[in-house]
């Protein structure tokens, strides 16, 4: 019986009375849990190299231990199918980014790479990949896309595949069915690539192609073939071999200088007709490389100025068109936002955070009623300060 209840036992029934005090204690008791345990793992080091303990970087400590706290708090989580649980988390570094990044990852161990006899998995249980995950990447503008590399990357510019919203989890954006950003003021950190800067990439890219081309060629050639030094470089190649040959029938090796001496002439001036004609025509790298330039300068110079500021596609830079109605099929591109308004005064505070729920196997529906059920007032705490 619950203290607090009112409830009191009646002295004709204690048969009855009995009965209904255990129907509410088992309505009371929480269910069993369905995990066999979970395991807390803090990397003891941070990315950079400073202490844990260091004050710069407790306020990303401290929202990697809420965030797991929370975790722990989620009654789906602890109904999954039969598995063990790990959380593993490390305060990253700061070098060059705006901010101190943080990275989470629960994920389930099959009972195969238990350890017998305690809450723990055996070395090496990772490289058996998980079922079920929830990784959360905290101030990494760079997470939130569909590949961990850019599609697009020079000097000016990277760039990547935006991930498609997909739908809504307690009205926030859900994107590729299993991610959510979470920001102090709701500002995605990410916005589009302008179809005019992917052009411009491109056609950086084709001029930087027909130069590394033409170096390479430069760099390979040999002397011209009329050349003074070339026909020295030849008469000392056969003077080499000549060497050798004499030592063992001199009249052997000067008939072999006579056919040497034939063979690159001929070699000579089969090259100059062959570069006679490379100059008449570019060679198909040199031409595809121009032909490429000039047709996307002229598709750049057709788009108007509201085309050339639409978001970009990947592949629709004016080298190739789509078939109709295809446009769809190429991903948008994005890149992280470069006036998102970080707090440089506080780099270790949260600022952006992805969360992906994910699951597969027995855990793909236990880990959508995961994704649904998020305590996403208390994600929202983590990055309101």
């Amino acid at each position: 019986m619950r203290e607090g209840s009112g409830l009191r036992p009646h002295g004709g029934a204690p048969a009855a009375w009995l009965t209904t005090a255990l129907l509410l204690g088992l309505i009371g008791r929480p269910a069993a849990a369905a995990i066999d345990c979970w395991i807390d793992a803090e990397t003891p080091k941070v990315a950079d190299g400073l202490s844990l303990a260091d004050p710069r970087v407790a306020p990303m400590r401290q929202a990697l231990q809420q965030l797991n706290a929370l975790l722990h708090k989620q009654p789906e989580l602890h109904d999954l199918p039969r598995t063990r649980l790990r959380s593993s988390w490390q305060v990253g570094g700061q070098w060059a980014e705006p901010a101190r990044a943080g990275s989470f990852l629960l994920r389930d161990h099959r009972e195969k790479v238990w350890t017998p006899g305690r809450c723990d998995v055996i070395a090496g249980a990772d490289r058996l990949g998980p079922w079920a995950s929830i990784v959360a990447t905290i101030n990494a503008p760079e997470a939130f896309f569909a590949t961990t590399a850019p599609e697009i990357d020079d000097e000016q510019l990277r760039a990547w595949r935006e991930l498609p919203q997909t739908g809504t989890i307690q009205g926030r954006p859900l994107y590729a069915g299993h991610m959510l950003v979470v920001t102090r003021n709701g500002r995605l950190p990410w916005v589009p690539v302008t179809t005019a800067e992917y052009v411009d990439f491109t056609l950086r890219d084709l001029r930087r192609k027909l130069k590394e081309v033409e170096e390479s060629r430069a760099r390979n050639a040999l002397p011209p073939a009329g050349s003074a030094d070339r026909e020295a470089a030849d008469e000392a190649q056969v003077q080499k071999v000549a060497e050798g040959m004499r030592k063992i029938d001199p009249k052997a090796a000067d008939k072999m200088v006579v056919e040497l001496r034939a063979q690159l002439a001929a070699n000579r001036a089969a090259e100059q007709a062959a570069e006679a004609r490379r100059r008449a025509r570019p060679g198909i790298d040199d031409e595809w490389h121009a032909t490429m330039i000039a047709r996307v300068e002229a598709w750049r110079a057709s788009l108007s100025p509201a085309q050339l500021a639409a978001q970009a596609r990947l592949g629709i830079n004016g080298m190739q068109q789509p078939e109709p109605g295809t446009l769809e099929r190429y991903p948008l591109l994005a890149k992280p936002d470069p006036a998102f308004p970080w707090d440089a005064k506080q780099p270790a505070r949260p600022q952006m955070i992805k969360i992906s729920v994910m699951g597969g196997e027995v855990f793909e529906q236990p880990m959508q009623r995961v994704l649904q059920t998020l305590d996403l007032r208390a994600l929202q705490g983590l990055v309101q300060w």
